[in-house]
């Protein structure tokens, strides 16, 4: 179950991530300024973009928590082999 568990958050990471580099990439590449808001782009307003955006990241933070929970023991292996190899 720990593997299949670390596999299911990890490719939640990746998908979350893609959807938080587009997201961004259309708020970035938006037009601006008054009545903009209101523009659809995939049909979805520029302020639902923003909304998903900021939830998303949101999200994409709890994943994170929880990736670096169910994987602190291989991190501390890496960091004591990483500490290790710095002083040879």
């Amino acid at each position: 179950m720990g593997a299949r568990l670390r596999a299911v958050v990890s490719s939640c990471m990746i998908v979350l991530g893609l959807f938080q580099a587009v997201s961004g990439l259309i708020l970035l590449f938006a037009p601006h300024g008054q009545g903009s808001g209101n523009l659809l782009l995939f049909g979805l307003t520029k302020h639902m973009w923003s909304d998903y955006h900021k939830y998303v990241g949101l999200l994409i933070i709890a994943v994170a928590v929880l990736h670096f929970t169910l994987n602190w023991r291989m991190f501390v292996k890496e960091l004591k082999a990483l500490v290790r190899s710095k002083r040879t």
